[in-house]
């Protein structure tokens, strides 16, 4: 797991213990060097809170893009997660901008079509609520990107690309309800932005329904079968 903030890991280690996946944690935001991922069983690619304005700037981002798809074009599996969302977009050729809105809280994702069909989302559509906490979001995708969900703020709340293993999740299906209550109350400046986070909280226990966990599921379901 390629990780981008010291508390990303913490994150996912409830969803690796719960799938009895195990995991190499890479320190990649501290200047950790990013080992051949092609001789692991999958790649997860954490969020952060890097700008698209320093994806090509920051010397640990590119060692990253290069290391990853060395991986894709082995074939090893990958899944982006917010920030590792927008990262494989942007590495495969896609745009990644600052929306002007900030995306955050318990909201309804739609699955289209395509998401129906593909096997990260599958028992999850064609609606469900994911923890989403964003500003930046990926509005044009790569050439070969598949779009596979949307939400009223943002077009592309997933995407596969081609027909390789490969998914970006823009939002954080590694939070539970409880998990969210206590980052969404801890930010007071939510209420700048006109979010009652407490509602927000209240509506997490209402609506997580299990959906973002059948995401890692899936993902390492396939992992396991392939």
């Amino acid at each position: 797991m390629i990780l981008h903030g010291p508390s990303r890991f913490f994150q996912v280690d409830r969803v690796l213990a719960e799938n009895d996946a195990s995991s190499v944690p890479i320190l990649a935001y501290s200047g950790e060097s990013i080992p051949d991922l092609t001789n692991f069983d999958a790649v997860i690619v954490s969020g952060g809170e890097y700008p698209p304005s320093q994806f090509d700037k920051l010397p640990f981002l590119q060692e990253e893009r290069d290391r990853v798809m060395e991986a894709m074009d082995r074939g090893v599996p990958i899944l982006g997660i917010c920030l590792g969302h927008q990262l494989l977009a942007h590495w495969l050729g896609g745009t990644v901008e600052r929306s002007e809105q900030f995306e955050v809280g318990w909201l309804e994702v739609a699955i289209n079509e395509n998401g129906l069909r593909d096997l990260l989302l599958q028992g999850v559509g064609p609606r469900y609520h994911a923890f989403l906490w964003h500003w930046d979001e990926v509005t044009v995708l790569p050439p070969g990107g598949v779009n596979l969900a949307s939400s009223a703020l943002s077009p592309v709340q997933a995407f596969r690309y081609r027909d390789l293993p490969v998914w970006g999740v823009q939002s954080n299906p590694q939070y539970t309800a409880s998990l969210a209550e206590s980052v969404l109350l801890g930010a007071d400046w939510l209420a700048d932005l006109g979010v009652d986070a407490q509602e927000m909280a209240t509506r997490g226990h209402e609506v997580d329904d299990g959906s973002q966990d059948r995401i890692f599921r899936n993902f390492f379901t396939f992992v396991r079968t392939r």
